[in-house]
């Protein structure tokens, strides 16, 4: 029969429908009201197409309405490529998005082997292909590189035993286009290794941390600012960075920030291996993965120990001078080495020396102040013994030469090395009472 008849073709698949346990041949006949045989050859195309199914009960030959979808409309709803070749590695079938791939028609393709196809990506599928023979159970995996119109594109390569309707076996070619993926995965390793760079380059401590707490990166810096390398602290808690009575502060922010917000530039206690306490201003930002979560936390750490000790003396030092200022007694700062620099005097002192400005005063050398410059190396030998003077009388002299006589009381300041650095001192002038003193022995 070269013609089907759609009507009757039809009226078939409705009884089939009509009847869920199915039927025969004679029942069909005794429906149809047509020759047996006829019914017989429809059902026969029918079978082929895909559209019903037999089963044999008993004797009987029973026919229901397919409720299969067919191989090919399924890999047309494929977004992968979809190649399937026998075992003499003819093609098949594919699906549509293989002759969009190669720009070409479907017929130019089924019915050809894999060898005798002159294409990058075809090429590409025989460098995949394995030793196996195609009975061999089992999918294999492999990824596949080829340029397409100028452009690299990298595919995923599933090979799939396949077993055919006639007995015999092939394989059937799953392949994913995964070139956007490498791409963005390429642009990821860049970035992360820029990133990484920039970190283990930056002079600020940068500490990563994941969503418990826990230390997961360390860069130099912050081995330089806490003391730990970052096998001593990789895994460990955040908390053991921070005084005891600053952990309850740490817990609270890593929690704000675990809840997407940011800290920024916060003042803080952290603790260095050996438990020396620094002042570090810190900004800790979220870290997002995928769909926004949270996935950790960054922190970027400065110390400013320095500057608070700064800010803490200058504020002092202020205070200090603007109650010393209107004293009658000279106050003075200056330098422990042995011919040291003046840093700082109020104006009694100016006075006492001779000097109109504190500049003035800088220009010289401490040792020209005095009369014997060997007294002004005995006074520090004696605070470098004893850290402190007090009433030590001395014999200074003015810029034009005229001699005077002081009481200083003087405090040391030392180094790490023990060495004396800084003078802070109280001079007396004194000058009047030698004088006196020294008229009455000769009047006596």
């Amino acid at each position: 029969m070269a013609v089907l008849d759609q009507e009757k073709v039809d009226k078939i698949k409705r009884l089939l429908k009509w009847h869920q346990r199915g039927m025969t041949i004679s029942d069909l006949t005794s429906e149809m009201k047509i020759n047996r045989n006829l019914v017989a050859k429809y059902l026969d195309m029918l079978l082929i197409s895909g559209q019903v199914e037999m089963q044999l009960i008993g004797a009987a030959k029973v026919y229901f309405l397919s409720r299969r979808v067919p191989v090919s409309a399924l890999l047309e709803f494929s977004s992968d490529l979809v190649i399937v070749i026998d075992s003499d590695q003819r093609i098949l079938q594919v699906n549509e998005q293989v002759p969009l791939l190669l720009e070409t028609e479907k017929e130019a393709l089924i019915g050809k082997t894999i060898h005798e196809l002159d294409n990058p990506f075809i090429h590409a599928l025989k460098a995949s292909w394995t030793a196996r023979g195609p009975k061999e159970k089992g999918e294999a995996v492999s990824d596949a590189d080829c340029t397409i119109r100028g452009e690299e594109r990298h595919f995923r390569v599933k090979q799939v035993p396949t077993a055919f309707e006639d007995g015999s076996y092939g394989l059937t070619f799953i392949v994913e286009d995964i070139t956007t993926r490498k791409k963005y995965e390429e642009m990821l390793r860049i970035s992360e290794a820029r990133y990484r760079g920039l970190v283990q380059s930056s002079g600020e401590a940068i500490i990563g941390n994941d969503p418990g707490g826990n230390i997961i990166s360390w860069n130099p810096a912050a081995e330089r600012l806490c003391g730990y390398n970052d096998g001593e602290v990789i895994g460990k808690p955040m908390s053991i960075l921070v005084p005891a009575e600053n952990k309850e502060d740490l817990s609270g922010i890593l929690k704000r920030v675990h809840l997407g917000e940011s800290i920024r530039r916060h003042e803080m206690k952290m603790m260095r291996k050996g438990g020396a306490v620094l002042d570090v201003l810190i900004t800790i930002s979220p870290i997002l993965g995928e769909y926004g979560a949270v996935t950790g936390a960054s922190s970027i750490a400065r110390d400013i120990t320095g500057e608070k000790m700064e800010q803490y003396l200058r504020e002092h030092e202020d205070h200090y001078r603007t109650l010393v200022e209107d004293l009658n007694v000279g106050i003075y700062r200056s330098t422990g080495d042995p011919r040291g620099r003046f840093v700082w005097g109020n104006t009694a002192l100016l006075n006492i020396l001779g000097y109109t400005t504190m500049s003035d005063l800088q220009d010289i050398p401490v040792i020209d102040v005095f009369s014997d410059p060997a007294a002004r190396l005995g006074l520090l030998e004696e605070l470098q013994k004893k850290q402190f003077v007090k009433n030590r009388i001395l014999h200074l002299k003015r810029p034009e030469g005229t001699p005077i006589s002081v009481s200083v009381t003087a405090l040391a300041e030392f180094d790490e090395n023990k060495k004396v650095v800084f003078i802070n001192g109280i001079v007396q002038d004194i000058t009047h009472f030698t004088n006196l003193n020294n008229g009455s022995t000769n009047g006596s």
